[in-house]
């Protein structure tokens, strides 16, 4: 006999174990719960997410901080749909919060659970709808040779709230800050008017920078969803390059940028959010055309093909509905367990 062949003697004392699969999608991981919490109750997904919060925060903090996790982690629940012919739901969470919706974890997720076998799709596209705290959306996962090879997903309605707000940012000074909202609230801060450019070498600043624009936007300003009125603090500061590159790479438009957000992390990916965020905030000031094809790069030259592909309306506000199309790969699956005599029930940042 291995010392591995009796696995379930790891688990004496202690609770069953968590089964995620971790993937990342262009470059920004996804921590994927796919058992040993059972079925999460309610009949919509803000219900599933309460009863998240209220039941099972403290797995948050176990699969997200440290020793099991870290900052960088971005993890999410796969439940049950609530909407007819929906192929299944997710919570998202990380080290800080209940993010309404991520881009980049919805692909990991389609790609994971096609991988696995939970998804049975066929060559070529496939349409599949799926429940988030922040609506329905629409992915579709392109097939080839029996293996996704991307996923495109239709991002919920964004739409700008206010421009050209100017915030006092503690230690750095004053802030011009956009608005948007893609599930969440952005501020957005034109790095060609900060003059830091959002790139790796530039990132401890940026980071920094902001997480205090972050509370910054929360003390000094308003933001509210005209429909969701549970939606209303900023979450996440996008620096875009707001000068478009006159360079065109297999015609199209392309620009970067740096998003950060929870325990200051900054987004490997271009950030699905992120880049619905920042075509809807570019075609407002007249730089991006509707169907204009877009390529969002992130700090690590990875890179989201974007395009606007409807207007809507949310209450009295134009909102944009952007495509964003990237790829995912699994890395790992792992059984994280709690011995009841561990000193880090609820992990820890540092």
């Amino acid at each position: 006999m291995t010392p591995f062949q009796n696995v379930s003697r790891l688990f004496k004392g202690g609770d069953m174990p968590i089964t995620t699969i971790d993937s990342h999608t262009e470059g920004e991981s996804t921590r994927l719960i796919v058992d040993g919490l059972g079925d999460i109750p309610g009949s919509t997904m803000m219900e599933k997410l309460a009863y998240f919060k209220t039941h099972y925060d403290k797995v948050r903090c176990l699969l997200t901080k440290e020793p099991r996790g870290s900052r960088e982690i971005l993890a999410a629940m796969v439940t049950k749909n609530v909407t007819p012919g929906a192929a299944f739901g997710l919570i998202y969470m990380d080290a800080k919060r209940y993010p309404y919706l991520c881009g980049h974890a919805t692909i990991g997720a389609v790609v994971t659970l096609a991988q696995t076998g939970f998804l049975e799709l066929g060559e070529g596209e496939n349409i599949l709808l799926i429940d988030t705290p922040s609506g329905i959306m629409e992915a579709r996962a392109f097939v080839v040779e029996g293996k996704v090879d991307s996923v495109a997903i239709l991002m919920v309605p964004s739409f700008v709230l206010d421009t050209n707000r100017e915030i006092l940012v503690e230690g750095f000074g004053r802030v011009s800050v956009d608005l948007v909202c893609t599930g969440g609230f952005f501020a957005m801060v034109d790095a060609v008017k900060l003059k830091i450019a959002p790139v790796m070498a530039n990132k401890d600043q940026l980071v920094t920078l902001g997480m205090k624009i972050i509370d910054a936007a929360n003390e000094q300003l308003e933001v509210a969803h005209p429909s969701r009125p549970d939606v209303n603090t900023v979450d996440v500061t996008e620096f875009y390059n707001s000068g478009m590159n006159n360079e065109i790479k297999k015609g199209k438009a392309q620009g970067c940028g740096m998003v950060i957000y929870g325990e200051s992390h900054m987004d490997r990916s271009p950030c699905g959010t992120g880049t619905a965020a920042k075509l809807a905030l570019l075609h407002h000031y007249g730089k991006i055309k509707m169907h204009q094809p877009y390529l969002n790069f992130s700090p690590l030259g990875t890179c989201f093909e974007a395009e606007l592909v409807n207007a809507v309306k949310i209450g009295p506000l134009d909102a944009l509905v952007t495509m964003i199309k990237g790829r995912a790969w699994v890395t790992g699956l792992h059984q994280f367990v709690l011995d009841k005599t561990d000193p880090f029930q609820q992990g820890y940042m540092v």
